[in-house]
C-alpha cells in the first residue's frame, strides 16, 4: 500500500524527469552551439556547459583562465573582435598575434629544429614554440612585436596544425649541398693543363650519424659516399667517378704534388672543357612505435664546376 508522501512523489516524478531531460537538451545544445563571430586565427570555437568560450587555434586549444602560459588563447570575442579582460577591452588578434590571457602569442616560424635544447622535456610533435609579448597597452596601434618578447614553449592539439613528425624529421635530415673544393680551381674562364695533378676535398664533411626525434618517431641519417664525377662537354656519360671522402685540402706548399688520397686525385689527358660535380648520399631509416620503415637513400644536390683544359704544364697554384 502507497503511503501519502509516495502518491504525491509519484505523482510529481513524470514531471521532474522532463525538467531533467529539457535541462539536458539545453547543456547539449549550448555546447554544441559557436558564436557566429569571432577571432582571426581560430579554427573553431566551442562553449562549454559553463559557458565559456574555447578558441581552437592553428591546432591549439585555449580556454578557461589563459593567463599567457603558452597554454592557449583564451578568448570571448565580441561582433568587432574584441575581448574584455580584467576590465580592459583588447583586440583578440592584432597582425597575426592572438590575446592570451592578458598578453598577446604567436607561433615561432620556422619552429625550432627538433633537437634544440628550447623543448626541453615537451614533445615537438605535441607543443610549438612561441612569441610571448605581455607588454602592457597593446593595440592595433602599438601592437605586440618579437622585440623583447619571449619565446615559450607551449601544447596543442595534434601536431600543432603543422608539418607531422615523420615530415618534420625527414626535412631535418635532408643534406646541405657539399663544398666543391679543387685546385686548379673552376670556375668561369678558369684553365688548366692536361697531365696536371688535381686535387679535390670537400672542405668540412660531417659523415658522423644523425639522429632527430619527435614523439614517437625517431629518424636516423647515415653517411654512405662522396661521389666525384668528371664529364667532358658533350658527352652524356662521365669520363670519370671517384669516391673521396677525405679532406685534403691543397696549399700552395704542395706545388705540383699529387693529392694525398689517390681517391681524390685526377689528371685530365685530353684539352677540352670539363664538367666537375659533387654530391654525397646517405641512409635514413624513419622509426615509428619501434617500429623502423625501409631504409631510404638520400641524395644532396649537387655541387658543380667547370674547368678548361689545354695543353702545357703548370703547378696548381
Amino acid at each position: 500500500m502507497l503511503t501519502a508522501l509516495g502518491r504525491r512523489l509519484g505523482r510529481r516524478l513524470p514531471a521532474a524527469v522532463a525538467v531533467l531531460a529539457l535541462a539536458a537538451a539545453s547543456v547539449v545544445a549550448m555546447t554544441a552551439k559557436a558564436p557566429a563571430a569571432h577571432a582571426d586565427g581560430c579554427t573553431s570555437i566551442t562553449v562549454t556547459r559553463d559557458g565559456t568560450t574555447i578558441c581552437w587555434i592553428n591546432g591549439q586549444q585555449g580556454g578557461g583562465g589563459g593567463g599567457g602560459d603558452g597554454n592557449g588563447v583564451s578568448i570571448n570575442c565580441d561582433a568587432a573582435g574584441n575581448i574584455v579582460w580584467d576590465g580592459q577591452t583588447y583586440k583578440c588578434a592584432i597582425n597575426g598575434w592572438s590575446f592570451s590571457g592578458g598578453c598577446y602569442i604567436q607561433p615561432v616560424v620556422p619552429q625550432p629544429a627538433t633537437n634544440d635544447p628550447i623543448w626541453g622535456s615537451s614533445d615537438p610533435s605535441t607543443n610549438r614554440a612561441q612569441w610571448e609579448d605581455c607588454t602592457p597597452g597593446r593595440s592595433a596601434s602599438n601592437p605586440p612585436t618579437q622585440v623583447g618578447a619571449k619565446e615559450i614553449i607551449g601544447p596543442c592539439v595534434g601536431y600543432c596544425a603543422g608539418t607531422n613528425p615523420v615530415q618534420l624529421i625527414t626535412d631535418e635530415l635532408q643534406i646541405a649541398k657539399p663544398d666543391l673544393g679543387m685546385a686548379p680551381p673552376g670556375g668561369p674562364g678558369a684553365i688548366g693543363f692536361v697531365n696536371q695533378n688535381v686535387w679535390f676535398w670537400t672542405k668540412g664533411l660531417d659523415t658522423s650519424t644523425q639522429t632527430r626525434s619527435a614523439g614517437n618517431v625517431i629518424g636516423t641519417r647515415t653517411f654512405v659516399a662522396v661521389k666525384w664525377t668528371i664529364t667532358r662537354a658533350n658527352h652524356t656519360a662521365p669520363d670519370a667517378t671517384l669516391s673521396c671522402a677525405s679532406d685534403y685540402e691543397y696549399s700552395t706548399s704542395d706545388g705540383s704534388a699529387a693529392s694525398k688520397d689517390p681517391n681524390c686525385a685526377y689528371q685530365f689527358t685530353a684539352p677540352d672543357t670539363y664538367t666537375i660535380s659533387v654530391t654525397t648520399s646517405w641512409t635514413l631509416v624513419i622509426t615509428q612505435n619501434g617500429v623502423a620503415d625501409a631504409p631510404q637513400t638520400i641524395t644532396s644536390a649537387p655541387n658543380t664546376t667547370t674547368i678548361k683544359i689545354t695543353e702545357g704544364q703548370s703547378t696548381n697554384g
